[in-house]
């Protein structure tokens, strides 16, 4: 059969990926199975601004190894793409644009300038969901979503119109993130918290009657022009006295309380800080609680109000806070400036410092909602997280401390407030204008111009768009609750809980069973990878460089935890695809009357030991694979799927096999040594699939005899061409896992390893035949087909099974496990003095690790604490070293000086 000498990863990516798309193989329809488990995934929306990074992609391999691992199961399985319209990324993008055109949005108006982002949208946006392709994930195209479609429009709608109509949706004065120059709320996920240098200044306000000086501290002594009062810990002494009492605020002069709040730090600063309701978060709870007046001095463009006094009025906030720190040292009140590092917060996009403002917005009482959710986290530990620490705890922890979540934007781009107010300034909240008209009694409406938070319509993300608020759709019925949500730890408390709340609420289940955490990946010295840094990897030029397959094997192996990226990975698992296709293009190559599916009938124990020994190694190896698949263990499921391809297989059977598979002649016995290696690299190939998709499709498409037959049963009728992404997943047949035959090739292994060491540290040619004597202990002799395998791959003339006392003095040996011993008599062949300048240093290596053991051994914590299998484990090993040790010194004594 013809095969190239080389693997060309991007022809073969783009064509079957082309063909899977064309022919529908990613559709759960194609599954025909009527009773087929179901199994589901959503894609975390991409920005549609977005393009593939490194995040990106290790989530992605993750989602696509579930999803074909369970496809190959014969589950009906979907994983839906889409794209979230991401409204202030979205519209800074189109925004940039026209100021390139000299224009701007205001010149366009709203209606013309979001249909420029529509167009904007059309041409631009959605490069990742073209990138996906390049890294074969199996999403189903048909059902690609945008959560600004029409129905996921409707959804939204419904779900405003709902809450508002059950009081959890209001709209009324609160305490929000401020974009200066975007000018728009923002969520948390909208702004970035930085460490920064600056400033601590101590402010000095007089007590009423000027007896006393109380001193606050404060990063923004420009805020304190909208102080409402100072206040201390009730439990604070030195303040007790104070409690009630009234302050002259400096400058203004206004009279402000000393109230008494748990919430106050005795430790921070003086252990006294200033109140500014209308311009800090935890100031504007703590007036709330005191019923403080709010004054607001700062507006929303960052400049100081006219409530902040005719000397500051149209001040830009960092030019104000100059001037107050002047005019407190000039009125003697100045008590100190020290300097201090403390959180400042940005806007994401912009980095715009934020400014917190009082504003009237729509709000959800988030509480609520979070009720169901939380009972079901405390009681069943449901969704299940994995990893579960810390995980579960930082959702309950979140779950716990709901607050009202600001949901308006000031924005065009988005989904616009489902709110109309008439004349009077009366609202009305309706699913659409015609409906508020009719509330109203009036066609003289004007809708509510702010747009939802784009969170609001991805907290409905697994139910709409499977088809909610359509309680009949087919798709909300099958394949919801979806199966696993995957997802980074960053948006476990904006999105993950969001999700579960907007489920629960609307259908009264979870979104998903399981949420899988994705590590992070930082860059080669362990910084996060960014844009602003430039340290950023870029996934396709990885894929370009390395291959897909490479890529996705050392993705998935990072799985849940943080690593450097490191380009060397890539390489070895590009050389491990090197190797997979020299392996295949061997047994292609040597496949004449050669069939998939045949070479292993009749009774086991009647096999050839390699034979039962590979037989049982794929066994394992599809059961250890397939339990870390479903426990989310990636990594042991790599490591499995390498050692057992290029040990056990390549380096190993193919070996063993060599001299059957590439007989002169043909002969039955040649035929069904080469059906045997196909088969068990057409196994092997099902259990590489969903990590390595295209190198498996590429080399499973060339086997003879793979067809229809070895498709899954419930795909065998689909109108598609036979792929190996339709076959089954190889189900471990206990039965075939032999112990035995796996311990007796380790043997051979060791010992024909141990020989080929020899022969390498003495630098016998490796054409020159040698003599092998192999100890017996225990009167058991090697079968003849373990004799003849050791003389061929070992390079022996002859193996002789003698006691050690035959031996020949001056004989190279390696002891084995258990203490047995194999030689090379070595006259006429070697250096003795190097001989035993090698022996000696196997030595000293020996007793190295066999102190490290024995410490570790005299450790009773480790004893303790590590699994006793461990221990065992560990035992066995300082027993094995002490007795090569041994007999190490006898072979160093038998070369003489």
């Amino acid at each position: 059969m013809e095969i190239p000498k080389t693997y060309d990863p991007k022809q073969a990516e783009e064509r079957h990926y082309a063909r899977w798309e064309r022919e529908g193989c990613f559709a759960p329809e194609i599954n025909e199975d009527p009773n087929a488990p179901v199994y589901s995934i959503v894609i975390p929306p991409p920005n549609v601004t977005g393009s593939l990074h490194m995040g990106h992609a290790l989530q992605h391999t993750i989602m696509d190894v579930l999803t074909r691992y369970h496809r190959m199961k014969g589950h009906r399985t979907l994983w839906l793409p889409g794209m979230d319209h991401a409204g202030i990324s979205t519209q800074i993008m189109v925004e940039r644009q026209l100021k390139k055109e000299g224009a701007s949005r205001h010149d366009l108006g709203r209606e013309k300038f979001v249909e420029r982002v529509w167009r904007w949208k059309e041409q631009y946006g959605g490069q990742i969901l073209k990138q996906m392709r390049r890294e074969g994930a199996s999403v189903d195209w048909s059902r690609e979503r945008f959560t600004m479609d029409e129905h996921l429009s409707r959804a939204v709608r419904e779900f405003f119109v709902r809450c508002y109509d059950e009081g959890l949706i209001y709209r009324g004065p609160g305490m929000i993130s401020w974009c200066p120059k975007d000018q728009t709320a923002l969520s948390d996920l909208e702004v970035d918290k930085e460490s920064q240098a600056g400033k601590l200044y101590y402010l000095q306000y007089p007590s009423k009657g000027g007896e006393r000086r109380v001193t606050v501290a404060t990063t923004r002594p420009e805020t304190m022009l909208g102080d409402t009062a100072v206040a201390v810990n009730p439990s604070d002494e030195r303040y007790a006295d104070l409690v009630g009492q009234t302050l002259l605020l400096p400058i203004v002069n206004r009279e402000i309380p000393v109230v008494a709040d748990d919430f106050v730090d005795p430790e921070f600063g003086t252990g006294a800080v200033k109140v500014t309701p209308a311009h800090d978060p935890a100031d504007y709870a703590m007036g709330q609680r005191h019923n403080l007046p709010m004054v607001k001095v700062i507006d929303q463009n960052a400049r100081m109000t006219a409530e902040a006094g005719a000397e500051f009025d149209g001040l830009d906030r960092y030019e104000a806070r100059e001037r107050v720190v002047q005019k407190f040292e000039e009125l003697g009140l100045l008590e100190k400036v020290v300097d201090y590092e403390f959180a400042i917060t940005k806007c994401g996009r912009c980095r715009t410092v934020i400014e917190p403002l009082v504003s009237t917005q729509w709000f959800l009482k988030q509480a609520e909602l979070g009720r169901a959710p939380l009972e079901l986290i405390r009681e069943k530990h449901e969704p299940r997280f994995v990893p579960e620490a810390p995980y579960e705890k930082v959702y309950t922890d979140w779950l716990e401390k709901l607050y009202d979540w600001t949901l308006s934007r000031q924005l065009w781009w988005g989904h616009r407030i489902p709110a109309w107010y008439d004349e009077a300034g009366r609202v009305f909240v309706a699913r659409t204008e015609e409906e508020a008209r009719a509330k109203a009694g009036t066609d003289n409406l004007r809708q509510d111009p702010d747009v939802l938070d784009t969170w609001f319509s991805s907290a409905l993300w697994p139910i709409s768009t499977l088809g909610w608020p359509d309680e009949d759709s087919p798709d909300l019925k099958t394949f919801y609750p979806t199966s696993v949500l995957v997802t980074a730890r960053d948006i476990i408390f904006l999105w993950v809980s969001r999700m579960m709340m907007t489920g629960m609420k609307f259908t009264g289940e979870k979104a998903f069973d399981d949420v899988f955490i994705t590590g992070t990946i930082f860059d080669r010295a362990g910084q996060r990878m960014s844009k602003t840094k430039g340290n950023g990897v870029d996934p396709l030029d990885v894929f370009d460089k390395y291959g897909v397959d490479a890529t996705r094997l050392v993705l998935a192996s990072i799985g849940s935890t943080d690593t450097r990226w490191n380009d060397n990975q890539v390489e070895s698992y590009r050389n491990f695809a090197n190797k997979i296709w020299n392996a295949a293009r061997f047994c292609l190559l040597n496949s004449e009357g050669a069939q998939v599916g045949r070479g292993f009938e009749g009774d086991s124990k009647t096999w050839a030991l390699h034979d039962r020994w590979i037989v049982s190694r794929l066994n394992r190896t599809a059961r250890d694979v397939g339990r870390a698949v479903e426990e989310y263990q990636f990594h042991e499921a790599v490591y499995a799927l390498y050692h057992f391809f290029w040990d056990d297989f390549c380096d190993w059977y193919i070996e063993l096999s060599k001299s059957e598979v590439t007989a002169p002649d043909s002969s039955p016995a040649r035929d069904a040594a080469r059906s045997r290696v196909l088969t068990v690299l057409e196994q092997a190939l099902r259990l590489l699939h969903p990590f390595m998709p295209f190198i498996t499709e590429e080399l499973w498409q060339r086997l003879p005899g793979v067809g229809t037959d070895l498709l899954h049963s419930a795909y065998r009728q689909a109108d598609v061409t036979p792929t190996v992404m339709l076959a089954a997943f190889p189900r471990a047949d206990e039965s075939l896992i032999d112990e035995r035959a796996e311990a007796e090739m380790r043997s051979l292994i060791e010992l024909i390893s141990r020989v080929r060491n020899i022969r390498t540290e003495v630098m016998i040619r490796p054409n020159q035949r040698v003599d092998l004597l192999v100890e017996t202990t225990d009167g058991q002799l090697l079968a003849f087909e373990t004799k003849k395998q050791i003389q061929r791959l070992a390079g022996a003339e002859n193996v002789w099974e003698k006691s050690r006392e035959q031996w020949p003095r001056a004989s190279a040996v390696a002891v084995l496990s258990g203490g047995r011993a194999v030689a090379v008599p070595l006259e006429g062949l070697i250096d003795f003095a190097q001989e035993r300048a090698r022996i000696t240093r196997e030595i000293e290596k020996s007793e190295k690790e066999l102190q490290k053991l024995e410490a570790q051994l005299a450790n009773p914590q480790f004893v303790e604490r590590a699994p006793a299998e461990k221990v065992e484990e560990l035992r066995q090993r300082a027993a094995d070293i002490r007795q090569r040790t041994v007999a190490l010194k006898q072979m160093l004594e038998a070369l003489g000086e």
